[in-house]
């Protein structure tokens, strides 16, 4: 494989105050403390999807994506250029073992995942989670649905976000529900020990906390050693998040609030701007290193813009119960110019040009260690004009004059999207990172691929840990949802044993891998992976039974999803939601159920829409 790199370092700026900034001190009420393991209540893993998901006709974003799809039949009628390979100099990973994931049954994929230090893996995707030891055996696999249950009835659980605290020994879980302000509740769970598959403390907190018609979404999640940082875009009602965005927000939580039980304490820090707009899509650095202090740094790039240079870097300075924390900004400046990014080719033989979305060129994922930040992002490559991922690093952050350097990566036959990374240094100054981002080939399909960089900035090959086995295609439109993000992370205990969970293409649809890694001074060539037998991949993938519908809605309204025995005695109500108008598909996992005849019936706020027998063998 191939890929196009460009190199640039550079430029700073003096750090201010933002002065217009709001910040509003709260409690939450009590948590409900949820048992993961009890297997009392029937986990139906429901899921919805809205099929008519049409190519978005916003200005901002449809006809900018058209727009650069147009240079790029340019570009490619003129001649591509040449490329030249600066890969390979440091030495590849090592690749210890492949993980069939959960089953995403929602678009995106959204794959997240955190590892203690005794080997609990904890993997999330848009509708589950899914618990593993080191040995890869499957602890707990079950539908975010079912586990939040007991804290109330919610709408569409999404965005799942996971984290595992080297201080406290523990997980933190964030998502979210509803996509209306008058439903938008944020899910905040702490284990009270090490295990995640034993007791959380789950928090409702209010996602519509200014009155202004504006949900939350799309969580990012770090931790300080005293504080949890939340970062959420609000969006307004009944439009669409490329239209509809409002501000982003930070929410700053006491962390031992959550670990033993008691109301949480927070900051909503709001009215983040430079020169008077709103910062979208704001990105906390998640530290790489136990001994964190109390400080959390912030990225945000101009990422609807078709080209641009500035990178703004905010701080909270201090932890909530210091009662002194302030929101600092520097605004930085680099000659490499990121930019709007256009939808990724999937190869397909039976849809021409299909493509798959990578949303915007907003900071996916950042980390900190040692005074240095490094950071990732979707880009266009203006030499292609294709997609690519921009990495970038920041040297002597805390300094008044910071350095930047950044990449683009991409190649005239392999495009990229949704970067993260891990620090794997064995000290605090030995700069050594490994990524993880979404591959798409132009003659094959979407996969997963890594890239490793040694402590003298050298890159290694990119290696694609999963190739995909055939295109995605869920929606009704040309545009498929790529997974919004990835994750990887190092063992905090052994920081040459890395995870990471991303994407691939399978039976027409998206599915989560787990990789595991090791770095070694030794490379492993691509085809070590390629020749691989189903028989090594390990565990196989858990069997699930699923019931699947399709309807057509005439207009948008609440319905209730629901199972009832032959008598029509309501069992289960499965999920309570608002769902569109057009075409959509529920499904739901009958593997719990016993042997029998059941009903399975769908309601909505003007009365019954269907009712269909289900048989369980």
């Amino acid at each position: 494989m191939k890929a196009n790199i460009f190199f640039w370092s550079l430029l700073l700026l003096a750090t201010q105050v933002i002065a217009q900034v709001q910040k509003t001190n709260g409690v939450s009420a009590s948590p409900t403390q949820v048992n993961f393991a009890d297997h009392s209540r029937t986990d139906f893993n429901p899921n919805l999807i809205f099929l008519d998901q049409h190519p978005i006709p916003s200005a901002e974003y449809g006809n900018k994506k058209e727009a650069i799809n147009t240079l790029r039949r340019q570009k490619e009628a003129e001649g591509l250029p040449s490329e030249k390979k600066k890969r390979g100099l440091a030495l590849n990973p090592t690749i210890v073992k492949g993980i069939q994931g959960n089953t995403a049954n929602g678009v995106p994929n959204d794959n997240d995942i955190a590892v203690s230090n005794d080997g609990k893996v904890v993997s999330v995707v848009n509708s589950n989670m899914r618990i593993y030891d080191d040995t890869g055996k499957t602890l707990l696999n079950k539908s975010l649905t079912n586990l939040v249950a007991p804290a109330g009835v919610f709408s569409w659980i999404s965005d799942p976000r996971v984290i595992y605290d080297p201080i406290a020994d523990k997980f933190i879980l964030v998502c979210f529900s509803g996509s209306l302000s008058t439903e938008s509740t944020i899910l905040v769970g702490f284990t009270q020990t090490n295990d995640p598959a034993g007791i959380w403390n789950i928090y409702t907190l209010n996602g519509a906390s200014f009155n202004d018609s504006t949900w939350s979404d799309y969580p990012i999640i770090s931790i300080s050693d005293k504080d949890l940082f939340i970062t959420f875009n609000q969006v307004k009602d009944n439009v669409s998040w490329t239209i509809g965005f409002k501000q982003s927000v930070i929410w700053q939580i006491k962390k031992s609030n959550g670990y033993t039980g008691i109301p949480l304490q927070y900051t909503l820090w709001s009215n983040i701007n430079f020169n008077g707009a709103p910062l979208r899509n704001i990105c906390p650095a998640k530290n790489q290193s136990s001994t964190m202090g109390n400080n959390m740094y912030f990225l945000t790039l101009r990422n609807v813009d078709m080209s641009n240079d500035s990178i703004f870097v905010n701080e909270i300075t201090d932890s909530y119960e210091s009662g002194n924390a302030t929101i600092t900004q520097k605004v930085l400046v680099s000659p490499v110019a990121y930019g709007f990014p256009p939808n990724a080719r999937e190869k397909s033989t039976t849809i021409p040009g299909n493509y798959l979305m990578t949303n915007d060129a907003r900071v996916l994922a950042a980390i900190y260690e040692n005074d240095y930040i490094y950071f990732g992002s979707n880009t266009v490559n203006p030499l292609y004009m294709n997609a690519g991922v921009y990495l970038g690093n920041i040297k002597n952050i805390s300094s008044p004059t910071p350095t930047v350097n950044a990449d683009i990566i991409s190649s005239a036959s392999i495009e990229y999207g949704y970067p993260s990374m891990t620090y794997i240094g064995q000290s605090a100054n030995e700069h050594k990172i490994m990524y993880t981002f979404s591959h798409c080939y132009v003659d094959s399909f979407p996969g997963t691929s890594v890239l490793y960089k040694d402590a003298q900035e050298n890159y290694s090959d990119i290696i694609a840990v999963k190739n995909g086995t055939s295109y995605i295609n869920v929606l009704s439109d040309s545009t498929e949802r790529w997974g919004d993000y990835t994750n990887i992370q190092k063992m905090y205990n052994n920081p040459n044993r890395i995870y990471l969970a991303g994407s691939w293409g399978k039976s027409g649809g998206m599915n989560n891998w787990i990789t595991i890694l090791d770095n070694k001074d030794y490379p492993t060539a691509i085809t070590t992976l390629e020749k691989q037998n189903e028989h090594e991949v390990f565990p196989n993938p858990i069997s699930e039974k699923r019931f699947t519908t399709k309807f057509t809605m005439d207009k948008t309204q609440k319905v209730r999803f629901e199972m009832l025995d032959i008598q029509g005695k309501v069992i289960s109500q499965m999920l309570y939601t608002r769902v569109k108008a057009g075409a959509n598909e529920f499904s739901f996992s009958i593997s719990d159920l016993a042997q029998g005849m059941y009903l399975f019936r769908m309601k909505g706020d003007d009365g019954y829409l269907s009712t269909e027998k289900v048989m369980v063998k």
